[in-house]
């Protein structure tokens, strides 16, 4: 819902378009990019800096395509850009190949196998995407599926 019950009128059309690029490029990709289910998703960084009289918070945003797939519960990463100009090579997860996976706050997050510092990779999903910084996709249906996946491929 919008201010004062008011709701976003979706452009379905360019939704649909965008949709459609996030298909070709994780098709031209990933072999078998069919048999994934797709979604988009953003990845956020935020860094802070201290300074004598102010403090200032930076968010970095990468757009990302997410495949995932329950044959073999992999899940796909491909960064993109908001304009869906290209993307990079996919990374690939399976729950024998990563420590754990876990929600929260909304955002999941992989952890690498490895000692203490595996590192982790965190990414969040959501049903309405504008163009302010994210590509323009409204996905709901996308989003529910890929959160009931995620809460499976994490063993919850």
């Amino acid at each position: 819902m919008g201010w004062f019950g008011k709701k976003k009128e979706w452009d379905i059309q360019k939704s649909d378009a965008n949709k459609s690029r996030l298909r070709e490029l994780f098709n031209g990709v990933m072999e078998d990019g069919d048999s994934y289910k797709i979604v988009y998703g953003y990845g956020l960084n935020i860094k802070n800096s201290n300074y004598i009289l102010a403090r200032k918070t930076t968010y970095t945003y990468t757009s990302l395509i997410i495949g995932y797939r329950e044959s073999d519960m992999s899940i796909a990463l491909l960064q993109t850009t908001p304009e869906l100009e290209g993307c990079s090579e996919a990374e690939i997860f399976r729950p024998d190949s990563i420590k754990k996976a876990k929600i929260s706050t909304g955002m999941y997050t992989i952890y690498h196998q490895g000692g203490m510092m595996a590192g982790y990779t965190q990414f969040a999903t959501s049903p309405e995407n504008d163009e302010d910084f994210l590509a323009y996709v409204y996905q709901p249906d996308e989003y529910d599926s890929f959160d009931t996946f995620f809460k499976k491929f994490s063993g919850k």
